[in-house]
């Protein structure tokens, strides 16, 4: 019953081309006067009209400085009607029965992000609601292959489940999207990596969390931490957004203050380095690919500058050294005793008390 009721669904979506019509219709609007505007020949307009043209991002942004919405509402118009004409093909999951087995439903609900119910059919609908669609069809024409459009830190200990991915990094889209940033700026963000060392001293993420949102907002990045549900084993991601948004979003799932500024300025680095060869995708065998290492690189001398490594490196086990150091380059000590961990010159049991640990809160 649960298939034959939601994989279906209504069979009401449009191409955007009946959208388009409408509002030429409304305007008075000529297909040649329409082509003119949207830098189209009329064969192309009347493609498009008539949906044999689809609707890329560059379209869907003329499409909304010319006849209004957002990009974002055009690109999910298009990506709402090819999956309903179309379902993708070589899907991961194939019915609504797959879907729900997979996505982790009881965080889901404990987390808040889709309402309690008993009923295998409403949750059905409220995790079609939740991803912002209306059919089975649809979520597999938005979100089967969303995880590929982050770059995302992942544990090597546990085997990542995609589906708990998409369910995380779609909360991250809802915590966000009523958010306004500046205009993306690569200056602007390499500005702000110094504020941003400086706020590894606080100790509060109450504190910090609120100053790190606003510091990467004026650069035009939108930031979110979002709980990993059950499956989910991503530390953090970046991704650019169908309105050419840069999107950050950490899970916080190791609760150590060394942990949490290396997911953060990781992400940062992506940005500031690979901004056009997004997405970014990890090695299928969960191995460290060049363009990793280059972020983690160059998130590690965010944290000690290079002038600074042949003196981290004389450093010892010692509590005061560490704390001596830490103030020397302006970052909280937790960070350095992670940073010589990564190299090897401590234990992963020494020095751990200079570690700030958080817990979360319900």
């Amino acid at each position: 019953m649960l298939n034959s009721v939601l994989a279906d669904g209504p069979k009401w979506v449009s191409a955007p081309g009946d959208t388009i019509l409408s509002i030429m219709e409304q305007r008075e609007l000529s297909l040649e006067e329409f082509a003119r505007q949207i830098g189209l020949s009329e064969v192309s307009a009347q493609q498009l009209i008539n949906g044999s043209r689809a609707v890329d991002r560059s379209l869907a942004q003329r499409l909304a400085a010319t006849l209004g919405a957002t990009e974002q509402f055009w690109i999910a118009r298009e990506h709402d009607y090819r999956a309903a004409v179309s379902p993708p093909k070589n899907t991961r999951v194939e019915t609504i029965v797959q879907l729900m087995a997979k996505l982790p439903i009881s965080d889901m609900q404990s987390f808040g992000w889709i309402e309690p119910s008993q009923s295998a059919e409403n949750k059905a609908l409220s995790c079609l609601e939740f991803f912002g669609v209306s059919t089975f069809a649809q979520w597999q024409g938005r979100y089967e292959n969303a995880f590929h459009e982050a770059a995302y830190r992942k544990s090597t200990v546990h085997n990542s489940c995609e589906i708990a991915t998409t369910a995380w990094l779609r909360q991250g889209e809802i915590e966000t999207q009523q958010e306004v940033v500046a205009a993306w700026s690569s200056e602007v963000l390499q500005d702000q990596i110094e504020h941003l060392r400086k706020l590894t001293w606080f100790k509060s993420p109450s504190l910090f969390l609120p100053k790190v949102k606003g510091l990467l907002a004026k650069a035009g990045v939108k930031f979110a931490i979002v709980r990993a549900p059950k499956g989910c084993t991503a530390s953090g991601a970046v991704r650019v957004m169908p309105d050419d948004t840069p999107h950050i979003q950490l899970s916080f799932r190791y609760l150590a203050d060394d942990q949490f500024w290396f997911s953060l300025f990781h992400e940062i680095a992506h940005l500031l380095l690979h901004f056009d060869r997004m997405p970014i995708l990890e090695k299928p065998d969960g191995g460290e690919s060049e363009i990793e290492q280059e972020a983690d690189d160059c998130a590690g001398n965010m944290i000690v500058p290079t002038e600074f490594v042949d003196e981290l490196h004389d450093l010892t086990a010692s509590r005061f050294q560490i704390i001596a150091f830490a103030k020397k380059v302006g970052v909280a000590p937790g960070l350095i005793v992670g940073r010589l961990q990564h190299d090897g010159l401590l234990r992963f049991n020494q020095m751990q008390h200079l570690k700030r640990r958080f817990v979360w809160k319900n």
